[in-house]
């Protein structure tokens, strides 16, 4: 009898994790300029700005304020735990989609049609990475923001979980690597130059020593997702590829 229902509360949970409408879904993203920020009290940015057009055309009647900003780890939490979740921008990794069963609808254009995905140190420090096993002999410390596809990213390399220092946003991981906590970040260059710039850091102090394969960014979704959903703003996002929209955007961002 307790089996039975055991199997039953598993067939309703999976029912009611696959039943949701466009309309359910919750839409978290996180301070990663320029795809998703806050400015002036208005969340805005590539990824934001692109999916308000996505609603448009599927008829969704939400605005920028439907998007809940969040820390990244909490985000990565909610993708994971709660039906009806959408977190983005977020990179495309075997892991996510093949390991963590994430749903895709990409992509988002990059803003300077480069990898997104780099190590970055103080200029003068002398570290450089010519392979993947370079990042695995190096014996110092990488800081990376918890959950975030740089710390996936190293970890996928092989680089030991140990010499990972986490941190839980942009802003602490820039500072520490500023003010000398961290030698090196695995970051976008592109987002870590904005904070910097938002908080009176100069940029041009820090330099790229190594980029991973670039890999596309979109919107990731719940795994129980209802299919159909993701045709529905697979297509309304192709045709803004298709029609200029999703370049005028990028070009928005790229001044």
């Amino acid at each position: 009898m307790k089996k039975s229902i055991l199997f039953l509360s598993l067939v309703l949970f999976s029912t009611v994790s696959i039943a949701q409408t466009l309309e359910d879904i919750n839409w978290y993203t996180e301070e990663y300029p320029p795809y998703n920020f806050k400015k002036d009290g208005k969340t805005q940015g590539i990824a934001v700005d692109l999916l308000s057009e996505v609603w448009k055309k599927v008829g969704l009647n939400k605005t920028t304020k439907d998007m809940k900003i969040v820390p990244w780890a909490r985000g990565v939490k909610m993708i994971k735990t709660k039906p009806g979740t959408c977190l983005f921008a977020t990179t495309l990794t075997r892991e996510r989609k093949d390991v963590l069963g994430w749903k895709f609808v990409y992509p988002i254009p990059l803003v300077n049609e480069e990898p997104e995905n780099h190590v970055i140190a103080k200029k003068g420090k002398h570290i450089s990475f010519d392979s993947i096993e370079d990042l695995k002999k190096y014996k110092g410390k990488f800081g990376v923001i918890r959950g975030d596809v740089g710390e996936g990213l190293l970890v996928g390399a092989g680089v030991n979980s140990a010499k990972l220092d986490k941190t839980a946003n942009p802003e602490s991981l820039v500072k520490k690597l500023d003010k000398g906590r961290y030698d090196i970040i695995s970051y976008s260059f592109t987002t870590a130059s904005t904070k910097m710039k938002e908080i009176g850091i100069d940029p041009s102090k820090f330099e790229i020593i190594f980029s991973f394969p670039p890999k596309p960014m979109g919107y990731a979704f719940y795994h129980s997702t209802d299919p159909a959903i993701l045709k529905k703003l697979q297509t309304a996002l192709d045709e803004l590829h298709s029609d200029g929209t999703a370049e005028r955007i990028r070009l928005k961002y790229s001044k």
